[in-house]
C-alpha cells in the first residue's frame, strides 16, 4: 500500500526573536509520496538586525543576506511554489506564525493556509518514543541532515511525515490525519488555529467553525491553544501535545533571562522536556539547576509522574520544600505546565 501524500514541507530560520525577521526559507514539494521539487530562499530581514543567539544556531550572518531581496519582494515567487498545498512543518506554530508576521509586515494579502505539524504527528504515530525534536526523531529514523539549515530541515520534516504515513499504512495525508485523529490547522487574516486532536463531535462529521478574529494566542512561538493568557484549557487539544519548540525558547531566553538568579529543582518524570532539556533551559534562561531542594531553592518543578517509592533518592523534594517553607524560606512548587508558562510569559 503506497502512501500517496501531497504536501509542501517548509522551514524558516529567523534573524532574531521577532517573528517577522525571516532570513531563510526552505520548501520541499511532495507528490504521491515522492519529493519532486525543493526550493530555498535567502531573505534580507528589515531591519537588518541579527541576534548573536540566532547566528549561533543557524550560522547565517547579516553579510550573507545584505544583497538579498526582502520577503515582500519574493512573496509572489514563494506563493507560486507552495500554491494551495497543505503546509507541513515541525513545530508548525513557529513557522506558520513567522509566515503570517512577514506577510503583515510587508503588507501582503494573507491567504488562508491549511497546515499540519510533524511533531504532533510523530507523537501520535510513535507514542512511546522519548523525544520528538526534529534532530532526535531524524536520528532515530536514520535521516541524515544538517540541522538549522532551512532546506535541510524541510527535507527532514517531509521524510518524517512520509515515515509516519508508511508506518500507519495510510494512503494519503487526509487518511493519516484520520487514523491519528488529528485536525489540520488553519491560519489566515483572521488569525491562527493550530492542529488539534479531534473531538467526538468533529470525528462524527461536523465541520468545525473557523476561530473568530483575534483568537490566536499572544504567545508567539508556542502553546497557541493550551497556554493562552486566559489560563483556560482547550479540551479539544490533546494533553500530551503542547506545541513546544525548545530551540525557540532558548533563543528568546537569551534576551530576557526570566530565571536570572533563581534556583530550580526538577522532581519526578518530566512529560514535555528531557532532563537535559530542563537543565539547559534553566541555565540559558539565567537560572541555576539543582538536584535537591535546599534553603536557596526558589522553584520546585514537579513532573507528571512521581519517582517510584522503591527508589532510594534521599528525602522527598516535595517534603523538603514544605519544610523549608515552614522554616521561613518559601519554595514555590509548580507543575511542568505552569513552569513552561512562567518562562514564556514575558515579551
Amino acid at each position: 500500500m503506497d502512501f500517496a501524500a501531497n504536501f509542501t514541507a517548509i522551514d524558516f530560520e529567523t534573524a532574531s526573536h521577532q517573528p517577522d525577521s525571516a532570513c531563510q526559507l526552505g520548501a520541499v514539494v511532495v507528490r504521491d509520496g515522492q519529493v519532486v521539487d525543493q526550493f530555498m530562499w535567502m531573505i534580507r530581514p528589515e531591519p537588518l538586525y541579527f541576534s548573536q543567539g540566532n547566528i549561533r544556531i543557524h550560522g547565517i550572518t547579516p553579510a550573507q543576506v545584505r544583497e538579498e531581496s526582502n520577503f515582500g519582494d519574493i512573496w509572489s515567487e514563494i506563493s507560486s511554489k507552495i500554491g494551495n498545498d497543505c503546509l507541513v512543518a515541525h513545530n508548525a506554530s513557529f513557522d506558520i506564525k513567522v509566515l503570517l508576521a512577514c506577510l503583515r509586515t510587508h503588507q501582503k494579502s494573507i491567504p488562508e493556509f491549511h497546515f499540519t505539524c510533524t511533531r504532533a504527528i510523530a507523537r501520535r504515530t510513535w507514542p512511546h518514543h522519548r523525544r520528538y525534536g526534529l534532530k532526535p526523531l531524524s536520528n532515530w529514523l536514520g535521516i541524515r541532515f544538517q540541522h538549522h539549515d532551512a532546506l535541510e530541515d524541510s527535507i527532514a520534516c517531509a521524510k518524517i511525515l512520509l515515515a509516519a504515513g508508511i508506518d500507519r499504512e495510510a494512503t494519503s495525508l487526509d487518511h493519516l490525519e484520520k487514523i491519528l485523529k488529528l485536525n489540520r490547522g488553519k491560519a489566515g487574516a483572521w488569525g491562527y488555529r493550530g492542529a488539534t486532536g479531534k473531538s467526538k463531535r468533529q470525528t462524527s462529521g461536523a465541520n468545525p467553525k473557523a476561530p473568530p478574529p483575534g483568537s490566536a494566542s499572544g504567545l508567539p512561538f508556542l502553546f497557541p491553544n493550551q497556554l493562552a493568557s486566559s489560563g483556560k484549557h482547550d479540551p479539544n487539544v490533546a494533553e500530551s501535545e503542547p506545541e513546544i519548540d525548545m530551540q525557540r525558547i532558548l533563543v528568546r531566553g537569551e534576551f530576557v533571562r526570566p530565571l536570572s538568579g533563581k534556583r530550580i529543582v526538577f522532581s519526578g518524570k518530566l512529560r514535555w522536556m528531557s532532563p537535559s532539556d530542563a537543565e539547559t533551559l534553566t541555565a540559558r534562561l539565567g537560572g541555576t539547576w539543582q538536584e535537591t531542594v535546599d534553603q536557596q531553592t526558589d522553584y520546585l518543578v514537579m513532573g507528571s509522574i512521581k519517582r517510584s517509592s522503591a527508589t532510594n533518592d534521599g528525602p522527598d523534594n516535595a517534603h523538603l520544600a514544605q519544610s523549608f517553607s515552614e522554616a521561613g524560606h518559601t519554595v514555590k512548587v509548580v507543575d511542568e505546565r505552569e513552569f513552561l508558562k512562567l518562562v514564556m510569559s514575558y515579551d
